[in-house]
């Protein structure tokens, strides 16, 4: 019986689930899910955080699915998903659907299920980010800026501050530079990674504020100097754009 093995037989195995559990727990956060995906994720211990992991985590690995994951996993086809949406149309089979014809950039056809979707669940975090793609693949980027806004009203942080790079590109492609400019401002003041002020420093340039921008990129290499661990590493990886700009600056 699994009570009756020794602890330090136990420990190992209990440490590695206690770590997908809370690695799956800040996944979820980052990734804004529906919040009974919480309540899996702990009360169903051991299988909630793995069900997650299958569901969502895995295809951050873009693991092929003809390979391994497709033993586990095989996606409907969108025959089968028009099917469910049409005769369940339940919130998931219409949200579930509008995924997929996004990633086919059949927008058209998706943005009915979005809205259906928003219309029941207005901050919906995953349909307005679809949403905002839709009207944005259909030519129509100005339209991507209320949902973007709106989803980042609601969850800042979402999936690792996709919201808001999308943002600044769609202002860019309407032409708003100062409001992509603020946009970056703004994302510094939330999140002062040296992603972000490098982002800043770039749309300071397109605006011709080099001096500010300098400032920027040399206020962000000292601060990376002084950052430990996991910021530190999150970082690194930005600072040769970092001097790269700041070579161009001055």
């Amino acid at each position: 019986m699994l009570h009756n093995l020794p602890f330090n037989e136990l420990s190992p195995l209990y440490l590695v689930q206690v770590a997908l559990t809370l690695w799956m727990l800040v996944d979820a956060h980052r990734r804004g899910v529906d919040f009974y995906w919480y309540w899996i994720i702990l009360i169903f211990q051991p299988l909630g955080a793995w069900a997650y992991f299958f569901v969502f985590k895995l295809k951050d690995f873009r693991i092929d699915h003809s390979g391994l994951t497709g033993l586990f996993h095989r996606p409907p086809s969108l025959e089968e998903l028009r099917h469910r949406a049409d005769r369940a149309g339940t919130l998931a089979s219409r949200l579930e659907l509008a995924e997929r014809l996004a990633e086919a950039r059949e927008y058209a056809e998706a943005l009915p299920h979005l809205e259906a979707v928003l219309a029941r669940e207005g901050e919906h975090c995953q349909a307005l980010f679809l949403l905002a793609a839709s009207h944005r693949g259909l030519d129509h980027p100005e339209q991507a800026v209320s949902p973007l806004q709106k989803l980042i009203a609601r969850h800042p942080g979402w999936r690792d501050y996709r919201a808001w790079h999308t943002l600044i590109e769609v202002r860019r492609e309407i032409g708003d530079l100062d409001g992509a400019l603020t946009t970056c401002r703004d994302l510094v003041r939330v999140a002062p990674s040296l992603e972000h002020k490098c982002l800043l420093a770039e749309h300071l340039l397109l605006t011709g504020e080099r001096v500010e921008a300098a400032k920027v990129v040399e206020q962000g290499l000292e601060d990376y100097q002084y950052l430990t661990g996991l910021s530190r590493r999150r970082d690194q990886r930005w600072v040769g754009k970092a001097k790269q700009l700041l070579r161009q600056l001055t």
